[in-house]
């Protein structure tokens, strides 16, 4: 809102996890922006499917997650998260002059690439040894 009120012209660009989705000021704001006509306002959603506690959906559903922000006025779309290209390609086509904002729901996977971190909840907590530290750097070809 700040950069529409002096006319400078740059993109907000805000990446939350899906367990925020669950909170009450994530759409107080998601209201707001598309009332104040933020088009310069970019959420990315890192949707991996888990929250502290479990599995986002049995924590609380929010399937399906892109039509609750278009619901609340927002241009929404949903990409794979780990397709770089395919989430630049979904920055850069913002439409400025709209009048909406853009939520862009990045279907991830916890702990993607590596055998012993993939998918499990246990890594939102845990702090890898420099042994799995090396392991995991093995299996994503960085040693």
């Amino acid at each position: 809102l700040s950069a529409l009120i002096q006319g400078l012209d740059y993109r907000v660009f805000v990446v939350m996890s899906d367990g925020e989705c669950n909170e009450g000021s994530v759409w107080e704001a998601a209201m707001f922006a598309p009332s104040k006509k933020l088009d310069n306002l970019v959420v990315i959603v890192d949707y991996n499917k888990w929250q502290a506690t479990g599995r986002s959906n049995e924590v609380m559903s929010m399937d399906p997650l892109v039509n609750k922000w278009e619901a609340f006025g927002w241009n929404a779309c949903e990409v794979d998260g780990h397709d770089i290209n395919a989430l630049v390609k979904s920055m850069n086509t913002v439409q400025e002059g709209t009048g909406k904002p853009v939520a862009i729901i990045a279907h991830t996977t916890k702990g993607k690439g590596i055998s012993f971190m993939e998918d499990d909840n246990n890594w939102h907590y845990r702090i890898p040894n420099s042994d799995e530290v090396n392991a995991a750097k093995l299996e994503l070809g960085l040693n």
